[in-house]
């Protein structure tokens, strides 16, 4: 979190960043039925011969993610987000879900048990992403509680629970593709997001000590000792 202690609507930020999710979408989408000719002659894209009905599940979750993730800008984050941080977050999600869509599109073969699991693991993580967000902000909302750390509803099983549940989406997402980079790229988020992780995995931080340079002291030993103790937030 860049401006961690600062709080601005930030409005052109979270736009643009909320956009680069739906443009990513959209543009595979596009592509991958080829409902536009002259779209794909401008993008030089030959049509593809994928699983239609692969093709409009991975744009319903895509949809789904955007919505929710719009959602969270808008409702659940109050603090401030740079144009660098907000610029590198458009690409990085245009990108990722362009090729997470393309993937999809394109894979030829029939609805299987993965696609099947790729969906219950989107679901299942965006509930908990959802779900861990609206509880902590209805906590937050509360006069009382301004200034103080929220630790309980899911966030007592991690100390940042919601990413988690972004990490499991993620991985969902990638199994529809049935492609290993998109599973490594999911895998490589999975990974970076287990020091959030706190009590969920124990204390991660003994194997991966190169997030130690990205966080504060105090926030490392409230991972580790479990949020015993409050401090401001």
């Amino acid at each position: 979190m860049i401006f961690i202690d600062e709080h601005s609507p930030s409005i052109p930020a979270k736009v643009l960043m909320s956009t680069g999710v739906l443009a990513g979408t959209l543009t595979a989408t596009v592509l991958t039925i080829g409902c536009s000719d002259w779209f794909m002659n401008v993008l030089n894209f030959e049509k593809v011969e994928g699983n239609i009905y692969r093709q409009i599940i991975m744009f319903i979750c895509c949809f789904i993610y955007f919505v929710r993730f719009t959602i969270g800008l808008f409702v659940f984050i109050q603090r401030k987000i740079s144009w660098f941080e907000g610029g590198f977050v458009t690409v990085m999600f245009c990108i990722m879900f362009y090729f997470f869509g393309i993937s999809a599109g394109s894979h030829p073969g029939p609805i299987g048990i993965i696609d099947i699991l790729g969906i219950s693991l989107f679901l299942f993580g965006s509930c908990i992403n959802t779900l861990a967000d609206y509880q902590r902000f209805s906590w937050k909302r509360k006069t009382e509680n301004k200034g103080r750390l929220y630790t309980s509803g899911l966030f007592k099983y991690a100390m940042h629970i919601n990413y988690f549940g972004d990490a499991v989406a993620y991985f969902g997402l990638a199994l529809i593709t049935y492609n290993i980079v998109c599973l490594c790229i999911s895998f490589g988020m999975f990974v970076y997001f287990i020091p959030y992780s706190g009590k969920l995995f124990g204390n991660p931080l003994k194997f991966l000590d190169i997030h130690i340079f990205f966080h504060l002291c105090s926030l490392r030993n409230n991972i580790k000792n479990g949020f015993k103790y409050e401090f401001i937030a």
